[in-house]
């Protein structure tokens, strides 16, 4: 790979790579470190790529497993800051956006991939590795969860 098809990819690619490590992490400064790790990757890969979608796919898989590796780390379990991390650009979070954040990082990625991004349930289980129907059910769950989250938080400002 060529540096300008780094510089292509980075300037298209680079904010669905930041909001999906974010949406997982709860933490700009990691989000920042996981985008720049898999821009890196990208660069180091001797993989064939046929188009930009399948480079796309290929940094969002990559994404959410350095997220993964990351919330799996010691490091990141022990470590004494709070993993949450709302600044003050984010201080107006919607609620919804909020819930979304409380999710586990798999119900995260699988709600982030299908409303944010606009991909398919069957081109969400290519990405991730799984099948259709565990998308389905990752959806239909973290749904419920959302549903209940936004329902309590209606009930306490009542």
């Amino acid at each position: 790979m060529t540096a300008s098809q780094l510089e292509h990819y980075i300037s298209h690619l680079r904010p669905t790579v930041f909001r999906l490590a974010y949406g997982m992490l709860n933490n700009r400064e990691d989000a920042e470190d996981i985008a720049q790790d898999a821009f890196a990757r990208l660069y180091k890969s001797d993989k064939h790529f046929n188009d930009d979608e399948h480079v796309k796919a290929w940094l969002i898989r990559v994404t959410v497993n350095l997220c993964k590796d990351m919330v799996r780390s010691a490091w990141y379990r022990h470590r004494d800051e709070p993993v949450t991390d709302i600044s003050s650009a984010d201080a107006e979070i919607s609620p919804l956006k909020a819930c979304i954040q409380r999710l586990d990082a798999e119900s995260t990625a699988v709600i982030y991939l299908f409303y944010y991004e606009g991909y398919s349930v069957n081109e969400i289980a290519a990405i991730r590795h799984t099948t259709a129907a565990a998308v389905r059910t990752r959806l239909t769950r973290a749904r419920k969860q959302l549903r209940k989250m936004l329902s309590e938080e209606d009930n306490h400002e009542a």
